[in-house]
């Protein structure tokens, strides 16, 4: 297929939007993982070309009273968890959802247009959308184009929803808000302006030619000093040397075990030194070269440092589960912080790219005259963090610490990467990515084989991104959250020293802990692929420093009101690295075991191997008032356990070991009509739940807290219809309707789903 492009001079052209009255646009978006950012980002762009003044931000940068302030207001907004509200959005929803403000048309002359991302999997698809669409209807707002409600579970993703929307309303804007005579929309082949401001800052004039080598020896460090980043690159290499010295390990072992020196001539055609020197074998293979430990100025960011650092499956397992411990420093402020949070908090890291990604982005731009230059950035996206030691960052840093450069290309990417080609193939090959009708072969290309934008420009070597542009295009990188998995005791272990001089108390760091399952696969290519994160958490060393910011969990805090909330029995649900936030439950509701009667504690643990992922397992035993029901989906029952159980059963057994009833007399007894259950014949904890129904059933009539954590999607819905069935097979409630009445009302019913 033949495209029609413009010669590569016209279309780097700039064209700059028309300052017009009256015609000003807010995009306003809510994103856990980017992918209603880029929407945001999209539509920015098609309203620049539009001539509206644009200002696009996270919904939580933005007040109400500035919606008053512009033409029209669009929201991007995904769903996170089940139903929830992304966390960029939580301030902005928490001001208007204020009961003052019901009945007072405040937001009469807004007129707005909403776009959600969801995944029809989930119990509550689109809620976030929905939910914020009621809002601003209630409050006097107009909607000005129709809702839409992009599913990820479509054949072509968000694309089969999105795509039409923007075209329709882009048709609608154009009719609302007609431009003026003689000015035409901007087409799509022509640049606009940058948005933010990047500049190579002028460094100092080198040495004269006619200098002695004296003088340069003398004065060279003074007037041309090595950049920081450089320096620190170069004692990378050095320390991270692999030859001759781990060679040189090897001769010594071949020397002692053979009384040979290795530097005896060969004779007789007979190898004497050590074979590895003639081998066609790469060496022993080492672990890539870490990112330099950079700390960022990041916001209500903390000190920290990795203590340890430990895999908890065995190394032959498919999944590499990570047991990660850091001091956290902040003082007593900290301490008092995560105190209130009362074993429910999240610890946000900020992933880098490795230094080998980074040195091939930088050759296959060309930026290597440029790249360990200081920067000028006085207009910068929020998210691209200074150093906390206040030098100048050099685009080797924010490449390292900022830009996403192994994220999959989206669409608006491939778009600005026609403007930096003078390759008319590659321009022709990025528009067909682009054009309507062509969503499967950009699927097929990206999000398919999971390819990065590294490999993309790695395929269209005549793409050179001017430095003035990598903010524009490139995007940011996005911290990740991870449950804390300790609470109580061991979060404040060692605070404080007895024997400091004159009484005084010194505070000691937090101590943190989490559990996290790092992200390795292959893909339809066979490619491996690691995420960024997880690659990040797989080498961090010990002693490593960092930036990190602590925050709440997501939810209702079910350790409040004190001390009702410890006495109430806990019905914990956790599969996987679930564990990790109700491990910190069940450590917090300990501390209080001297005080008040703390409710009895049930655990349903879900797994695949007893031996391969039963996380903590071994420290449940030492708890008192927790009992535990692990349930393992591909182990077989051991034999062993078979003959307890049934010697119980003669003796009377334990309350929580009656005899297991088949899922067709289950059926049979809570009236549940026979459906295809993917679920038949593994043991999950939706069907332990259901196997101990009178003794949850006795738990659900004491008011309990019930936690469930671990992947959201079909684990959170079955489980939640798990508890359901029990009040209706044991007759607390009629039917599920009233079941679920009685799970909002007389239960606090917590989910951590990710």
């Amino acid at each position: 297929m033949s495209i029609q492009v413009e010669s590569p001079a016209k279309m780097a052209q700039l064209a700059s939007p028309v300052e017009i009255e009256g015609r000003s646009m807010a995009i306003l978006y809510g994103s856990e993982t980017g992918n209603a950012e880029e929407i945001a980002i999209e539509l920015e762009d098609m309203a620049r070309r539009l001539h509206f003044h644009t200002r696009m931000d996270e919904m939580d940068s933005f007040k109400l009273s500035d919606l008053l302030k512009v033409s029209l207001v669009v929201f991007v907004t995904s769903t996170t968890g089940q139903g929830d509200m992304p966390t960029n959005t939580l301030n902005f929803w928490k001001n208007l959802r204020r009961e003052k403000l019901n009945n007072s048309n405040c937001l009469g002359p807004v007129k707005f247009a909403i776009f959600g991302l969801g995944d029809s999997g989930y119990r509550k698809f689109n809620w976030a959308a929905r939910k914020l669409q009621v809002r601003l209807l209630q409050l006097g707002a107009t909607e000005f184009f129709r809702a839409a409600e992009a599913d990820e579970r479509h054949n072509n993703g968000i694309d089969s929803i999105y795509l039409p929307w923007k075209e329709e309303f882009k048709a609608a804007l154009l009719e609302k808000y007609p431009l003026p005579e003689g000015t035409a929309p901007i087409p799509n082949d022509q640049l606009l302006p940058p948005k933010y401001s990047v500049r190579v800052m002028p460094t100092m004039e080198p040495l004269p030619a006619d200098k002695s080598a004296t003088q340069s020896a003398l004065y060279s460090h003074v007037d041309n000093p090595m950049p920081l980043s450089q320096r620190r690159f170069e004692h990378n290499q050095r320390q991270d040397a692999t030859f001759p010295a781990w060679e040189a390990r090897e001769d010594q072992g071949w020397e002692i075990r053979t009384g040979t020196p290795v530097d005896v001539l060969d004779k007789n055609n007979i190898l004497k030194d050590h074979p590895s020197k003639y081998s066609l074998e790469t060496t022993k293979k080492v672990g890539p070269r870490t990112p330099l430990p950079t700390r960022l100025a990041i916001p209500q960011g903390v000190f920290a440092k990795v203590v340890d650092n430990a895999r908890v499956t065995p190394f032959d397992h498919w999944q590499d589960v990570r047991h990660i411990v850091f001091d956290v420093y902040g003082g007593e402020k900290l301490i008092s912080k995560v105190s209130d949070m009362r074993g429910q908090s999240i610890l946000s890291i900020y992933p880098k790219n490795y230094p080998e990604d980074v040195q091939e982005l930088i050759n296959l731009m060309g930026w290597n005259d440029v790249a360990d230059k200081p920067l000028d950035m006085s207009n910068k996206p929020k998210r691209v963090f200074d150093r906390v030691d206040g030098q100048p960052s050099t685009l080797r840093d924010i490449l390292t610490d900022n830009l996403d450069i192994t994220a999959i290309p989206k669409r608006n990417f491939i778009r600005e990467l026609t403007f930096f080609t003078k390759n008319r193939d590659e321009v022709e090959r990025l528009w067909e990515f682009l054009l309507p009708g062509n969503e499967q072969e950009f699927y097929d290309y990206t999000s398919r084989p999971r390819r990065t934008i590294l490999e993309l420009l790695s395929d269209f070597p005549g793409v050179k991104i001017p430095v003035e542009r990598v903010l524009d295009l490139f995007p940011v990188i996005r911290h990740r959250d991870f449950s804390v998995c300790n609470g109580g005791a061991s979060l404040t272990e060692n605070q404080y020293d007895p024997d400091a001089p004159n009484g005084t108390l010194p505070v000691f760091p937090l101590r943190i802990e989490i559990l996290a399952a790092l992200v390795e696969y292959k893909t339809i290519i066979r490619k491996p692929r690691q995420g960024l994160c997880s690659r990040y958490l797989k080498y961090l060393a010990r002693d490593t420093p960092l930036t990190v910011r602590i925050s709440p969990s997501r939810g209702e805090n079910v350790m409040m009101p004190l001390p009702t909330a410890v006495q109430r029995p806990l019905i914990a649900v956790a599969t996987g690295t679930g564990i990790a936030p109700i491990r910190a439950l069940i450590q917090e509701r300990l501390e209080y075991e001297v005080d008040t009667q703390v409710g009895e504690t049930v655990l349903f643990y879900g797994g695949r191997n007893r031996d391969r992922d039963y996380h903590f397992g071994g420290e449940w035993e030492y708890i008192k008032g927790l009992t535990v029901f692990p349930c393992f989906s591909r182990d077989e029952k051991p034999a062993a356990l078979e003959e307890k159980e049934e010697e119980e059963k003669k003796e009377g057994g334990n309350v929580w070991e009656k005899p297991i009833k088949t899922e067709e007399e289950e059926n049979v007894e809570f009236g549940i009509v026979e459906e295809m259950d993917p679920d038949r014949g593994k043991r999950y904890v939706q069907n332990e739940i259901r196997k101990r129904a009178k003794e949850v059933a006795g738990l659900m009539r004491r008011g309990p807290v019930v936690a469930v954590c671990g992947s959201a999607g079909k684990m959170p819905i079955a489980v939640r219809k798990a508890f359901v069935d029990v009040l209706v097979g044991e007759k607390l409630v009629r039917d599920r309707e009233e079941g679920e009445r009685w799970l909002g009302m007389r239960v606090v019913y917590w989910e951590d789903t990710w």
